[in-house]
């Protein structure tokens, strides 16, 4: 007979994610991410978005995945998938400054929500660190002025 953990059972109450069901560490989390980065600076969009889908599938908390799958899916020009990774990784971690900047990525892509996205961008940008400069860089290259 089968005898199902604490955990397997907070899963199927939905009150836990697979990867803690399976006992998955959050440094295996990262190790994921990593190399799904990885495979995203290298161009081999299919084989990140592949990884990240799996990340966000047993954790649909992890934050970067939904980041980075964000990412991938912009790069593969689908602005729609991007767009809704980025939404969820703002609804996950509202102060995030690299959610927010996701979700201002994501905003850019759609006419009709440019201007939201310039304006998040330039909350951003008033921040420091490299969030604020890929913020800067992409309020300049949208033709946005500079914050003063």
């Amino acid at each position: 007979m089968e005898t199902r953990s604490t955990r397997q059972d907070e899963a199927l109450a939905g009150e836990a994610t697979m990867a803690e069901a399976l006992g998955l560490t959050e440094e295996l989390g990262e190790a994921i991410a990593g190399l799904a980065e990885t495979e995203l600076a290298a161009g081999r969009y299919d084989a990140a978005r592949t990884i990240l889908e799996g990340l966000v599938v047993t954790n649909p908390r992890e934050v970067r995945g939904w980041i980075l799958l964000a990412r991938v899916h912009r790069g593969m020009g689908q602005p729609l998938a991007s767009r809704f990774c980025a939404e969820v990784a703002g609804i996950l971690a509202p102060a995030s400054p690299e959610a927010q900047l996701a979700r201002a990525e994501g905003l850019l892509l759609f006419e009709e929500d440019r201007a939201t996205g310039l304006e998040l961008l330039a909350r951003l940008e008033a921040g420091e660190g490299m969030v604020a400069e890929r913020a800067a860089a992409l309020r300049t290259a949208s033709g946005a002025q500079a914050s003063p």
